[in-house]
């Protein structure tokens, strides 16, 4: 597995809340790492579920994210999107 970009453990425990919530996934949230496969890893994440973590993710950081900014690998894993939205933070 490749490494995760370095992510403050606070951006990402906050994403890792919004995906859970969003997912409804609240059962495996101990299981969720910086590693786990998000788009095409988990069955609750496809094309519509992805528009509402983006939504919930906007709302939750006072953040914009315009449709260019929404390539696959941004999705990959937990870490990256955890890293995306730290990004938009700064």
């Amino acid at each position: 597995m490749t490494r995760s970009p370095e992510i403050s453990q606070a951006i990402f425990e906050d994403v890792k809340a919004v995906v859970v919530v969003t997912l409804d996934i609240e059962d495996r949230a101990d299981d969720l790492g910086p590693e786990t496969g998000l788009y095409g890893s988990l069955p609750e994440l496809d094309s519509l579920t992805v528009v509402k973590l983006i939504v919930a993710l906007q709302k939750r950081f006072g953040i914009e994210i315009g449709t260019e900014e929404m390539v696959g690998d941004t999705f990959d894993t937990l870490g990256r999107l955890a890293a995306f939205v730290e990004s938009k933070v700064r």
